[in-house]
């Protein structure tokens, strides 16, 4: 969502844990050692990150197989209600978020960039009445914006009816078989001019 710095920044913890075991499998421990000048872990942009195969997927992606299960994911982790999501809390589309969504179209306006927003699928767990609420009032202000700004809005938030839990790794962020799909559903979709966009 734009209402929000990061959507991960609430997990940073168990990002780095995840990420933390991942690295184990393909580093050298001396890269590692937490008790080094530089710790890799706490400088989001440490370029070894980016330069380690096996680290991120060609695309992008981190390459993590976790697969969201609602019987066991809520045994380790608290069911958040909407009402007390930080991600909603700063949730203001009038404010510094909007003119930043203005400045960056017309940035990529003034240089002929094209422009497409994808927002992302959630699973019905994530999707409560209160959040339901929010994201029908960001849908309306983005497709609100759509033909004065000349950019393309895509809405998949229901792409899967909230179903396919396989597809995410929690209530609402994607794991890599999720963010395939969501490629491949892109990429097949008829709204999204490709072929201007391969020319630009």
């Amino acid at each position: 969502m734009l209402g929000s710095a990061s959507a991960l920044y609430p997990q940073r913890d168990r990002l780095k844990l995840l990420l933390g075991e991942h690295l184990k499998q393909i580093l050298p421990s001396s890269m590692l050692d937490q008790g080094g000048d530089r710790d890799i872990f706490k400088d989001p942009e440490a370029p070894e990150l980016l330069t380690i195969p096996g680290v991120l997927e060609p695309d992008d992606f981190l390459p993590f197989d976790w697969r969201f299960d609602p019987d066991t994911y809520y045994q380790k982790h608290p069911r958040v209600p909407g009402q007390y999501d930080q991600d909603y809390q700063a949730f203001d589309l009038g404010s510094t978020q909007g003119e930043a969504l203005n400045s960056l179209l017309e940035l990529t306006k003034a240089r002929n960039i094209p422009v497409v927003f994808v927002n992302l699928p959630l699973t019905a767990e994530y999707l409560d009445p209160v959040r339901r609420e929010y994201e029908q009032k960001f849908r309306q202000h983005m497709e609100s914006l759509t033909a004065p700004r000349e950019f393309i809005f895509r809405d998949l938030t229901l792409l899967w009816d909230g179903g396919q839990y396989e597809y995410f790794s929690d209530p609402s962020h994607l794991n890599r078989y999720g963010a395939a799909a969501v490629s491949e559903h892109l990429a097949n979709d008829p709204m999204i001019p490709w072929h201007v966009l391969k020319e630009n």
